[in-house]
């Protein structure tokens, strides 16, 4: 509760500074009266929103308190356009401040005449680009909502055993049921997800944004998963935001291979191979090597194994351990990019989309299926059909 509260704080004062900046700046144009009113009334309303749902989240309220897009409009303000937006303005103060100054006239200097004209357009500019951009923003995160796309890889891994090769796995990470995915959207998830007749599925974490609530729709998409060999999950840091007690419970209760700190040998065509899977212990690299090295003593044996863990730093634990293949979501390859290497992903994390190799050992991070913040650009949300072949 004392995050939330300290978030909601923060977006509020953020808010209120920029209102009084761009109000300001405003006093100074020639009739400001309506241009004023409307940007109180944007930061007004931007503020009620994100009030409403912290506030309904805090309550535990299970009623929608707005809109979907205007949910998306508010988490865009708070997280993208409104940093940048005071990035902007406060130097731009600073800078106008400073040019006031130098501009006052003295005997020596006479005032020289300002063009209040192109001072009054260049404000007025100035002000309208923040909730252009939201606009924008907000219509692209609405029109790709449902975007999914299935994204084919082979991997070349060690050690795989004659019997295993070709072998096909659906990596399905980050649902985030909850939050951000549509009715519309989860059915064809798992209608994806059935059609590549995979050996295994394998689903990466997160099966909820954050409300348990959810955990009844996350448990029923599981469960309509289909596979020659099984459907395996693990678990990552925002099933147990709620409960971890009650989403343990209920997940093995309903009868889905949440694999919770296991360490556990298969059989997938006359085989046998071994899943390896951590619960979530937390964000810091030392907690996540912990985790997987306490599963998985080393040297490891001769069974071919595949790690699934939600946070993709457990790869270097896993390829100290000579773990073949490790299997990771989490990041949402970051959400916003210009390139594979210029974007949040890589800003955060070493390993964040894509394929990756590390000694004998192979990773792949899914981008994911769903989102906790609903805008994507160059980072489509993907299903990930792996087949498995010996490397030379």
């Amino acid at each position: 509760m004392l995050f939330f509260t300290l978030l909601l704080s923060a977006m509020l004062c953020g808010d209120v500074f920029a209102w009084l900046i761009g109000d300001r700046a405003l006093r100074r144009t020639r009739n400001p009266r309506r241009w004023r009113i409307g940007w109180g009334a944007l930061l007004g309303l931007l503020s009620l929103g994100v009030t409403l749902l912290l506030a309904a989240r805090l309550l535990g309220l299970k009623i929608k308190v707005m809109p979907e897009i205007a949910v998306m409009a508010v988490f865009i303000w708070h997280f993208i356009v409104l940093p940048i937006t005071l990035a902007a303005f406060v130097p731009w103060e600073i800078i106008r401040e400073a040019i006031r100054r130098l501009r006052k006239p003295s005997p020596e200097m006479p005032s020289v005449p300002f063009n209040r004209t192109r001072r009054d357009f260049l404000t007025r500019i100035a002000v309208v680009t923040p909730p252009v951009a939201l606009a924008a923003l907000t219509g692209q995160a609405a029109m790709t909502e449902d975007d999914l796309i299935l994204t084919r890889r082979t991997l070349a891994v060690a050690n795989l055993p004659p019997q295993l090769e070709g072998l096909t796995i659906a990596h399905v990470s980050d649902p985030h049921l909850g939050s951000f995915i549509t009715d519309r959207k989860v059915q064809k998830i798992i209608n994806m997800t059935n059609e590549l007749d995979a050996d295994l599925v394998m689903q990466t974490g997160d099966l909820i944004n954050a409300g348990l609530d959810d955990l009844v729709d996350g448990i029923a998409m599981v469960q309509q998963f289909r596979s020659r060999y099984g459907v395996y999950c693990c678990q990552g840091n925002h099933d147990v935001i709620a409960n971890r007690d009650t989403f343990e419970a209920d997940t093995v209760r309903a009868g889905i291979n949440m694999m919770l700190d296991e360490n556990r040998v298969i059989e997938v065509r006359g085989q046998r191979m071994r899943l390896v899977a951590p619960r979530w212990t937390g964000y810091d690299d030392k907690l996540v090597a912990w985790s997987v090295n306490r599963l998985v003593p080393a040297p490891i044996d001769d069974l071919f194994t595949i790690l699934t863990v939600h946070h993709p730093h457990g790869f270097d634990t896993a390829a100290a351990l000579n773990i073949p293949l490790t299997l990771s979501g989490h990041t949402h390859g970051g959400q916003i990019a210009l390139t594979r290497n210029i974007g949040v992903g890589p800003l955060i994390y070493r390993y964040w989309s894509g394929e990756y190799r590390k000694q004998n050992s192979s990773c792949y991070v899914s981008n994911g299926i769903g989102n906790w913040f609903p805008l994507r650009i160059n980072v489509p949300c993907e299903i990930v059909h792996l087949t498995l072949t010996r490397a030379k």
